[in-house]
């Protein structure tokens, strides 16, 4: 994966991936597995990189970040339009065979394993393992196979 770009050098992409009624931040920082689908109004942050496996279905309405800029005003920090100091960026990496439910967010520095199922609704705020079930805000899992 590339290097990060300095904040200002982002564009946001209207329509260039799956439909026009989505927002693709980053792409270039986006690593697209195959057979992915995403559905009507989604917004998707590659930031600080983002991983998508094969044959993952990102539903309606679902939002994933790589960035982060809470600090920015809880803590009166001085913005940095230019090189985007003020704001955190992670990594978000996404598994083989996944399903992110529609409304969900899913937030910088999480992994989802393979094989998982997060359910509509869900804020996704720590790593979801392998082969499993995730639901609520913030997510739990719900069931784990092995």
């Amino acid at each position: 994966m590339n290097s990060l770009p300095p904040w200002k050098d982002l564009i946001n992409e209207e329509g260039r991936w799956y439909n026009k009624f989505n927002i693709i931040r980053g792409n270039e920082f986006i690593r697209w597995g195959e057979d992915v689908w995403v559905g009507y109004f989604c917004l998707i942050d590659g930031s600080a990189g983002l991983e998508i496996g094969n044959k993952v279905t990102i539903s309606s309405g679902a939002h994933i970040y790589t960035h982060d800029s809470s600090d920015y005003r809880y803590y009166d920090l001085e913005k940095d339009p230019e090189n985007g100091t003020h704001i955190k960026r992670a990594p978000v990496k996404i598994g083989n065979n996944v399903q992110i439910g529609a409304n969900s967010i899913v937030l910088p520095g999480v992994t989802i394993g393979n094989n998982v199922i997060v359910g509509a609704l869900t804020l996704v705020n720590k790593d979801i393992p392998d082969n499993s079930v995730a639901v609520g805000s913030p997510c739990r899992i719900i069931k784990r196979e092995e």
